[in-house]
């Protein structure tokens, strides 16, 4: 190669790629659309985009792809943990009110089409619906691929202050995903995407401004508010789609970090005639709460973080084959038991990570069997055998050993803290968003977001996630953020309800409040089972 240029042999197939001298391996890679995981948003610190590289003599070496510059012919070997995942996720159930199914029990006239979009920060689930009908034809989900930029709103917020062209590249990534998953529904059903009429797309508000193309640094820094609040209607081909001449539509915005991803939820809840004292919680990346009062609505948001969504963690990934799901114990000394999502050929025959319900899953384990002290520390005089020192003396649970070609799969020290700050910002916030708005306790907890699906609510009390006294329980409600989108999609009226939503909601600001930071420490501990 010339000195200016330098070879990149892949392992094991012996594939290679000319790059520029002084480029980042990661850049390169992502050139070659080799998509790499960067949960940390290309700074080094998360791991995620570990390779394997081969020295001369011979013998290998991991090295960090986002801060390697290539400087010499590599060879190296991606390994499948860290390429970032193309399969289709799995999706939680829509479910949608009588109030909404009431109105397309005797419908007729011509078919139309329409595309809504659950456009999350980890994940795009995208569905294909009859409008006419009211019903959703099909769907998909898929991972939101400007996590190469980093697993929350922060990291890619920070990405496009540090260079301006990233907007249009995070804009360009998430507009190309949705539109694959377009072409994949309507082949599918054999339909042509022309006949597409119209797409609402609901997201936390900086989605929504970097799908817009509006820079969100506003929402960045204090006090932490959007360019613009008002439903934008964009022609889908300003916005980089190349097939239909539909026109995208967005809901309200309430504030920074209360977008129309809640509003839409709020309407597949059927929030207006939920009793007082109800609360939604849409859990993922960030918690968002909603609490219906006899006046109104009270909102907040709290930083939940991505261990949730199963990044950030040591062997984090998301729902994917692969990840683990649950974790059994029968006891503190007894080997885990663990349940993990295969593909439907029955591979892999073993597990790559963990996603979010595996790990919240494990650390309610950890906590009822002693293995963890309310502290969140690993107890060192258990008698688990799955309690280990790594290299450096720290203890993990392993949950699945080492062996040829594949990597232990555990939990560690620092897993269980990224799990301490997440619950501890949801329960503070609940605790918070109840006080301010006169409620000592919850009259009822519905629990929205594909993730928060998935979490079993004896986990989610044990690890002191949510309150313990709801007096009209616990409700689950699937993705209601994309029910509410397709809600919006094929009635008019729903849109005009989640704007007088928005106008009725008082926003609760936490990130000032030094009581709720007070607090917050305090209810980072786990309940004594």
């Amino acid at each position: 190669m010339t000195a200016e240029h330098h070879t990149i042999r892949l392992l094991p197939h012996g594939r290679k790629i000319t790059v520029s001298r002084g480029q980042s391996l990661m850049t390169a890679l992502t050139g070659e659309n080799l998509m790499l995981r960067s949960d940390c948003g290309g700074k080094g610190k998360c791991g995620k985009c570990r390779v394997r590289k081969t020295l001369k003599n011979g013998e290998t070496q991991d090295i960090l792809a986002c801060v390697t510059e290539v400087t010499e012919d590599l060879e190296i070997e991606i390994p499948e943990t860290t390429l970032f995942s193309t399969h289709t996720i799995g999706k939680a159930e829509v479910n949608f009110p009588g109030t909404y199914t009431d109105r397309f029990k005797e419908t007729c006239g011509q078919d139309k089409y329409g595309i809504a979009v659950d456009l999350g920060t980890t994940t795009i689930a995208v569905y294909l619906c009859h409008m006419t009908r009211g019903e959703v034809i099909s769907s998909v989900s898929v991972k939101n691929p400007q996590a190469l930029y980093g697993d929350d709103v922060m990291s890619r917020i920070g990405a496009i202050g540090q260079d301006g062209e990233n907007l249009e590249r995070l804009q360009g990534l998430v507009t190309g995903a949705m539109e694959l998953a377009i072409k994949e529904l309507t082949r599918s059903e054999k339909l042509d995407p022309g006949n597409i009429e119209k797409m609402v797309v609901v997201g936390n508000p900086t989605m929504i401004h970097i799908l817009a193309g509006v820079d969100p640094a506003p929402i960045g820094c204090s006090p932490y508010l959007p360019v613009f609040y008002s439903p934008k209607t964009i022609p889908a081909r300003e916005l980089g789609f190349k097939s239909g001449e539909f026109n995208l539509h967005t809901l309200p915005q309430v504030s920074g970090f209360i977008g129309g991803d809640i509003l839409a939820a709020s309407l597949a809840v059927d929030f207006e005639h939920q009793p007082p004292g109800t609360l939604l919680i849409d859990l993922g990346t960030n918690g968002e709460l909603m609490l219906r009062t006899e006046e109104g609505y009270f909102a907040t948001s709290c930083a939940t973080g991505p261990a949730f969504e199963g990044a950030s963690l040591s062997c984090g990934m998301q729902a994917v084959p692969g990840a683990i799901t649950r974790l059994e114990l029968e006891s503190a000394d007894a080997l885990p038991g663990y349940d993990f999502i295969r593909k439907n050929n029955n591979t892999p025959n073993h597990p790559s990570g963990l996603c979010g319900s595996g790990v919240v899953s494990a650390v309610a384990q950890f906590c009822r069997k002693g293995i963890i002290s309310p502290d969140g520390a690993f107890d060192p005089d258990t008698d688990s055998p799955a309690l280990k020192r790594d290299d450096a003396g720290r203890y993990r649970f392993e949950i699945f050993a080492s062996g040829k070609n594949r990597l232990p799969v555990f939990i560690s020290q620092k897993d269980i803290r990224s799990v301490q700050l997440g619950k501890g910002a949801l329960i503070t916030g609940i605790d918070f968003l109840l006080k301010k708005a006169g409620f000592t306790r919850p009259e009822k907890i519905i629990i929205a977001g594909a993730f928060g699906t998935f979490l079993d609510k004896s986990d989610m009390k044990t690890l002191g996630m949510i309150p313990p006294g709801a007096a009209r329980g616990i409700e689950m409600a699937g993705n209601a953020a994309g029910a509410g989108a397709v809600m919006a999609l094929c009635h008019s009226d729903y849109p005009d309800k989640a704007m007088a939503m928005a106008e009725m909601t008082r926003v609760i600001d936490l990130a000032g409040d030094q009581e709720f930071h007070a607090s917050f420490i305090h209810r980072l501990s786990f309940p004594i089972p």
